[in-house]
């Protein structure tokens, strides 16, 4: 559809008097909702685009013949707004509406936030009043799930508890140079959770899932179930890259917050084999093993010769390797039942499941080499994936539904630690974190679903969130769920 020429003729800095609008009182903000696509119902394009005030629906232009003018005519609707810029006006006379009791419909369109907003966020607790009445808790909200988007909910519930990465995507100038529209609808949904301006205490991530399927190439959609370590890991590399990114540490606000560094001793075997030149040094090895034998039996100590011509020798390799999560891996469920034909379901402690990054534990590789690993940097903010499911020899995947008990403040883990030589000894000390949030996976691995446990500073409280439903949930309970992801905040004591 051609643009009309008069879309935007109202300029800033005109010299144009406001007029009183006499439709103000046919506004309707029960219709409202800018969760979705800003795009025309009748021609489907996404520029120059007005949301009727009176209906909810989204018209193209402003000018003659252009739908939303025609929709004021026939529906006698008078007030759009522009999702641009918005910026009201009434139609069909095409004058700009400036009224202040508008503003809370330019807030839900578009909410922003001063610096003191956001610093107030985790020590002042505020409840805001819907239309209908209702309070609701700005940052405890619901998002709706899109046809198996439940694994999208969760990980942005959790992503929008950490303070850095919430404060910098509060601030759309933090990100005003980055053209991705991820990046952009990201941002966006991030202010709309924290929003005091809602009209509803939900949010729809509509707009975000379609970014995120256009940026994936349709491996994340709606209504295709998917994984949450997947689709986060593929968001955080993503938001990473558009962002502007690169390989250098710090270089981004997703590494500033969650990367940290691994060392990595790599053992290769090499193995010593020595051919006899003739049949005579066969046998003369052959007659030496065997007189090393006998000697061993018989208390003496002289196989240290021989043994030694034949060990194999370990080559050792040192390696540093940045890092957006930990994998740790969760001892099997056991075969036996109970007493009342019941599968026991064992408890272990994070600790024990972090063993393998102690820096002495190895992990024996398909080549005879063996890997040890431990920490050698913190991340502000550390991600943990308890491997729950793995494919067994028939390929079908199962779930371990293990309890791993993990306290909700000061986890120590020190002991996974291995200090650089040029890091200050306090640095490493400060190895104590404390949960953040937490996302959960109930039942079948093809078909089950995803809820988050995420933490609020401001009134030290903890809430279960479920697509829609928002619940107070006692912590005691976090350390005995199925958790698949979780969230520490390293403490700065």
């Amino acid at each position: 559809m051609k643009r009309e020429p008069d879309e935007e003729d109202a300029k800033p800095g005109s010299t144009a008097l406001p007029q009183l609008c006499p439709y103000l009182d046919t506004v309707n903000r029960s219709a409202l909702d800018f969760d979705f696509e800003k795009a025309c119902c009748v021609t489907g394009n996404n520029f120059n685009v007005y949301a009727c005030l009176v209906c909810g629906r989204y018209y193209q232009g402003r000018g003659r013949s252009t739908p939303a003018y025609l929709h004021s005519l026939q529906e006698d609707h008078h007030v759009v707004m522009n999702l641009h810029t918005g910026r009201i006006y009434s139609l069909p006379d095409g004058y700009e509406v400036i009224d202040a009791s508008l503003r809370d419909i330019r807030d839900m369109l578009n909410p922003t936030f001063t610096e003191r907003m956001v610093a107030s966020l985790d020590r002042e607790i505020s409840f805001a009043r819907g239309i209908d009445g209702g309070d609701y808790l700005p940052g405890a909200i619901g998002l709706n799930n899109i046809r198996g988007t439940d694994f999208v909910n969760v990980i942005v519930q959790c992503l929008v508890r950490i303070a850095p990465l919430r404060d910098f995507f509060l601030i759309p100038g933090n990100y005003a140079s980055a053209h991705s529209p991820l990046v952009q609808q990201f941002g966006m949904l991030v202010r709309k959770i924290w929003s005091p301006y809602n009209f509803k205490g939900q949010v729809s991530p509509h707009e975000l899932m379609q970014a995120v399927t256009h940026a994936s190439a349709k491996r994340f959609a709606i209504g295709k179930q998917s994984d949450a370590l997947d689709f986060l890991s593929w968001l955080l590399n993503q938001l990473h890259a558009d962002l502007g990114g690169t390989a250098r540490r710090g270089s981004s606000i997703i590494h500033r917050v969650f990367q940290g560094e691994v060392l990595i001793r790599h053992h290769a075997r090499q193995k010593k084999r020595r051919a006899p030149a003739s049949a005579a040094d066969e046998y003369e090895g052959t007659a030496a093993a065997a007189a090393a034998a006998a000697a061993g039996a018989n208390g003496g100590a002289a196989d240290a010769a021989g043994a030694d011509d034949t060990r194999d020798t370990w080559t050792v390799t040192e390696t540093v390797s940045p890092f957006l999560f930990l994998t740790l891996d969760v001892p099997p469920m056991p075969l036996f039942r109970d007493a009342l034909d019941r599968n026991i379901i064992p408890q272990v402690p994070l600790t024990s499941c972090m063993a393998k990054f102690n820096g002495s534990s190895f992990q024996e590789l398909m080549s005879g080499d063996r890997r040890q690993f431990s920490i050698q940097k913190w991340p502000p903010y550390l991600i943990v994936h308890i491997k729950r499911f793995s494919k067994n020899t028939q390929q079908l995947v199962e779930k371990n539904h293990t309890i791993v008990n993990c306290p909700i403040k000061n986890l120590d883990l020190a002991p996974f630690c291995t200090r650089p030589a040029d890091d200050a000894p306090a640095d490493d000390e400060r190895a104590k974190f404390d949960l953040v949030c937490s996302a959960q996976h109930d039942g079948k691995p093809a078909d089950g679903s995803y809820k988050a446990h995420v933490h609020f500073s401001a009134n030290d409280t903890w809430y279960e969130m479920q697509d829609l439903h928002v619940q107070q949930i006692h912590p005691q309970l976090i350390s005995v769920s199925e958790s698949y992801i979780q969230v520490y905040r390293r403490r700065a004591d």
